[in-house]
């Protein structure tokens, strides 16, 4: 058993476990459990219409209440891009979902595919982006950021739904969909919150007002103090690690308790059958859509 997960890690810390190819493009847009394709059709609609509704009223609450009716001063905030991302990746990953399960017809997975499709390697992407930074704004709210800093704004019951639903749903959807995560991805939430933290001192350096006269967003990213900006920064790239370890944690225990209850086995020695499985395609089985839009599990012809 050890030496199974000693071999998975080294497998996540290669260089290669950086890049977008996936062997089985399919789970990007099916459930890993064995249920209705249409009903995941369903659910992936209903959150794309309800994260466009809730983003587009808070917007329009934040900006009345706070903002006085300047709209951009909501992109100000790290939490507004992060919630941006999240609306964009549930558009994306609905979008996809519809698509290619029209286009496969009755069977959708790893042989509908010749390569990972570029729209595919985008929303692996999108979603590496969106899910880690609705776990670091969540925690870095209710652990220090929504104590330290009194401002108004961060106070309403609007803004705790928003530093908290953002993270139910995704541990929601990492343990319904079949989408894989990689260690290594963090370095791609990395890369945006070096870009906000550019942006935000940028911001503060050109003398941009937020509200009541503040140059900043948040207290603890006042650039007039440098070197408590900067061990927020530092702290933060912290909770990227700590975001993309538990997302990866979750994708593994999703899988395992799927390989247990399918296969009845959670972690079989390496060079064994199932674990060319698992280390090849991350699924052990293929998904089958019959005209009832019902999904069978069928295993790989390889591991009879």
């Amino acid at each position: 058993m050890s030496q199974c997960y000693s071999e998975y890690m080294y497998n996540e810390l290669r260089l290669e476990s950086l890049g977008l190819q996936y062997p089985d493009p399919s789970v990007f847009v099916t459930p890993q459990w064995p249920f209705n394709q249409k009903f995941f059709i369903i659910y992936r609609l209903l959150v794309a219409c309800g994260f466009i509704v809730w983003i587009v009223g808070d917007c329009i609450y934040e900006t009345r209440t706070f903002f006085k009716e300047h709209t951009y001063t909501y992109l100000i905030y790290a939490t507004n891009w992060s919630f941006l991302l999240l609306v964009l990746i549930s558009l994306v990953t609905a979008t996809c979902t519809l698509y290619y399960s029209i286009r496969s017809g009755e069977c959708l997975d790893r042989q509908t595919f010749e390569r990972m499709p570029t729209a595919l390697k985008v929303q692996w992407f999108l979603q590496n982006l969106s899910y880690n930074s609705a776990i670091v704004v969540t925690v870095s709210f209710w652990s220090y950021i929504g104590i330290l800093d009194g401002s108004e704004i961060l106070q309403t019951p609007m803004s705790q739904m928003k530093h908290t639903l953002n993270t139910v749903y995704v541990i929601m959807d990492v343990l319904i969909s079949g989408t894989p995560f990689r260690v290594l991805h963090l370095l791609f939430t990395v890369g945006l919150g070096s870009i906000y933290s550019l942006f935000n001192a940028i911001y503060f350096l050109n003398d941009g007002t937020i509200m009541e006269g503040r140059h900043y967003a948040y207290n603890l990213l006042d650039w007039s103090k440098p070197e408590e900006a900067v061990v927020t920064c530092v702290l933060c790239v912290v909770m990227c690690i700590f975001a993309q370890v538990v997302l990866y944690g979750l994708y593994r225990i999703r899988f395992c308790i799927f390989t247990k209850i399918y296969f009845g086995s959670e972690c079989e020695k390496p060079g064994s059958e199932m674990q060319r499985i698992i280390d090849e395609a991350n699924g052990p089985a293929y998904q089958t859509i019959d005209d009832h839009g019902d999904v069978t599990i069928y295993p790989d012809e390889e591991a009879h």
